[in-house]
């Protein structure tokens, strides 16, 4: 209901933001009205600001906030090479997306625009992997390379471009794409400021990436736009790029506002505690999807290596009114159970924590050197 009122807006020839407005520019009459080749607005800021309204009213995966001290505790997906590979199939399909959005192959003229809308994608996408990566290496948010969030760099880059991807010339999409991986990184940090769960970052992608890209085809549309020709035609350019995105943004805030809002009232919105922490497969199909037994015997080195990384420090969740949940496994992965089930305490050695024998604590007083962090696990 949302998507296709936005798409007849415009993508059709009575829509009332292609139409646009008549105006006297230089003694002669010109139409100027918004511009989404592929869809910043139209696909993205609309799938970002219901994803937006979605996190906000579904709240929190239980543990990702600590509640008293308000800590943010990663909750990580359960395989980076599949996660990348997703990414790296959007990426190409980004290109015959932008591309597609010609919608004719055939006719004069046709083959230009495509092919420079999917040169210019590559390019901001590219740009934007690169802007990433250097954000999150130089200190700015962090000092390691990393390969989900360069992804979805890449990812707002290919979203911002869309709004104007048929008429940037090359060294604008790149900075298209610069910029965006700014907004992305930016939106993504005030999403965990603001305490909301964003799982994959899809409010960062699609709404920051979305809202820098419609707002970009007013400064580098070739040759039209601000930057290239200071003049009432780019300012109205802007103006319209502005009524578009801002009609876009509150007709799909409104009605998700309603949506899920009246989905939280009736209490159907979110699954219950018991069943989230267990996994959704448990329930639906009475199997995980990655049961535990089959991660073999270097579990406890896992938990082990967590808790020298100090991961654990912060885990209290689990801890309710002096006590500790029951263990009511199976779990749809090992890090809910660790994170879940098991109580932090302190070992003097990584000996000492080895030998530790199931539902036993190590009581000896250190000898010497710092503290190691071990915990108590049911397996």
């Amino acid at each position: 209901f949302i998507y296709p009122v936005v798409t007849h807006w415009v993508w059709t020839p009575e829509g009332w933001l292609t139409q646009g407005l008549t105006y006297e520019i230089n003694g002669v009459n010109e139409t100027i009205g918004y511009h989404d080749f592929a869809g910043s607005g139209v696909v993205h800021v609309v799938g970002g600001t219901a994803s937006f309204f979605a996190a906000l009213f579904l709240g929190p995966r239980i543990g990702r906030f600590h509640k008293e001290t308000g800590t943010v505790i990663r909750i990580r997906g359960h395989s980076v090479p599949l996660a990348a590979l997703g990414g790296f199939i959007l990426i190409f399909g980004f290109m015959a997306f932008n591309g597609g959005s010609n919608m004719t192959v055939s006719k004069p003229g046709d083959g230009a625009i495509i092919s420079l809308a999917v040169v210019n994608s590559v390019l901001s996408g590219s740009s934007a992997a690169f802007t990433t990566l250097a954000i999150h290496k130089v200190g700015i948010m962090g000092q390691h390379w990393s390969l989900l969030n360069t992804l979805n760099g890449a990812l707002a880059g290919m979203v911002a471009i869309c709004a104007g991807c048929d008429t940037y010339r090359p060294w604008g999409a790149i900075i298209v794409g610069a910029i965006a991986a700014v907004s992305f990184n930016i939106t993504s940090y005030l999403m965990i400021k603001l305490k909301i769960d964003d799982p994959v970052d899809a409010v960062a992608v699609h709404f920051g990436g979305g809202s820098w890209g419609v707002i970009a085809v007013a400064f580098l549309k070739y040759d039209t736009g601000i930057l290239m020709s200071w003049d009432r035609r780019s300012g109205l350019l802007l103006a319209w790029q502005l009524v578009g995105y801002c009609s876009i943004a509150l007709w799909a805030g409104g009605i998700s506002l309603i949506m899920f809002g009246s989905l939280k009232l009736a209490g159907i919105l979110r699954v219950p505690k018991e069943v989230e922490m267990k996994g959704l497969d448990i329930s639906g199909h009475n199997e995980p999807a990655y049961p535990l037994e089959t991660y073999g015997h270097g579990h406890l080195e896992k938990i082990i290596t967590i808790l020298e990384d100090g991961q654990l420090s912060h885990l209290h969740q689990g801890y309710v009114n002096g006590g500790f949940k029951k263990d009511l496994g199976p779990y749809e992965s090992p890090e809910v159970k660790i994170m879940g089930t098991n109580e932090v305490r302190m070992v003097y050695s990584l000996e000492q924590a080895v030998s530790i024998e199931p539902k036993s604590w190590y009581q000896a007083p250190p000898a010497e050197g710092n503290g190691v962090l071990q915990e108590r696990t049911s397996l």
